[in-house]
């Protein structure tokens, strides 16, 4: 996968907006309280299109693990056993940094069953000399009224300029658990076995476990760790909060490297929803998406 840290002359021409960074942060401080990881400002490596979010997990600071139906096509396939709806899709569209060459787009569909709820994916991140594109399949059963589990399967085309392209395939596994009405338990693996792709270059591999609360109906808070074996622990943790049917307002963080997400998803009409939004990164910059879901 290409790496952040091989694109430095890019990532010199971002600006910097330090009175915005202070706002989020006066904002999610009272609201998220495990963020003790934010002082570390290292500039580690991320891959194009892993981890993929949709939208909606990207402004929670890309959290989603207890998400359920069309919101966990990308986070957990175990959350497909609540895809209620015959047909749900999304699509997500973000640009890293402010640069067109690090585009990522996703789009996907669910389709829920009395089996369960089945998924399609696909994704493209990069620019004509390079180039990664990702098609997955996943499923989701509900094995009990509380527990649920599913697998994904995804395969990985790159197209380098210059040199011969590449196809991997890998799988991953998850679950989800509802210890009580409010409070949610769930769990990810990704690419458990490791799969070399190139010499001495593997396919990313990623566990995570995490928790949602539920206070109401109008508030869910995230607070997930994520473990990619070639990065650091990343704690991540989000806020949902809908002060109307039609309004959501999204906020989230995440340490290794320190990012701050912030953003608003709208129901235009009845079963479809347009949210916008940026993740803030102290070093980076600015990484503005947009993404809709119909249902």
């Amino acid at each position: 996968m290409i790496r952040i840290n091989n694109l430095t002359n890019y990532l010199h021409a971002i600006n910097h907006r330090p009175t915005f960074l202070t706002v989020l942060r006066t904002l999610l401080l009272l609201l998220i309280f495990c963020t003790c990881g934010l002082a570390h400002h290292q500039l580690k490596a991320q891959d194009g299109l892993f981890p993929v979010f949709d939208i909606r997990s990207r402004l929670m600071g890309g959290t989603g693990l207890n998400a359920g139906g069309i919101d966990a096509l990308w986070t957990n396939p175990a959350g497909l056993a609540k895809a209620e709806d015959k047909v749900a899709a999304g699509a997500t569209v973000e640009q890293r940094f402010g640069l067109s060459e690090l585009n990522t787009a996703t789009i996907g569909a669910t389709y829920g069953t009395g089996l369960g709820g089945f998924g399609l994916q696909l994704g493209s991140f990069g620019f004509d000399a390079y180039r990664e594109n990702r098609v997955g399949l996943s499923y989701g059963r509900q094995l009990t009224d509380k527990f649920s589990i599913g697998a994904d399967f995804a395969g990985f085309a790159t197209n380098t300029e210059g040199y011969a392209s590449t196809f991997d395939v890998t799988f991953g596994l998850g679950m989800q658990l509802e210890i009580v009405p409010e409070f949610h338990v769930a769990a990810r693996i990704f690419s458990p076995f490791r799969a070399e792709r190139l010499p001495d270059e593997y396919l990313p591999q990623l566990l995570a476990l995490g928790f949602s609360y539920r206070p109401s109906d109008k508030i869910i808070i995230n607070v997930e760790a994520h473990q990619d074996t070639d990065h650091p622990l990343r704690i991540r943790a989000g806020i949902e909060y809908l002060p109307a049917d039609e309004l959501s307002i999204r906020m989230g963080v995440a340490t290794e490297s320190s990012e701050l997400s912030f953003g608003l998803g709208y129901q235009i009409i009845e079963g479809l929803d347009l949210s916008a939004g940026a993740v803030y990164h102290e070093v980076l910059g600015v990484w503005p998406g947009i993404g809709v879901r119909f249902k």
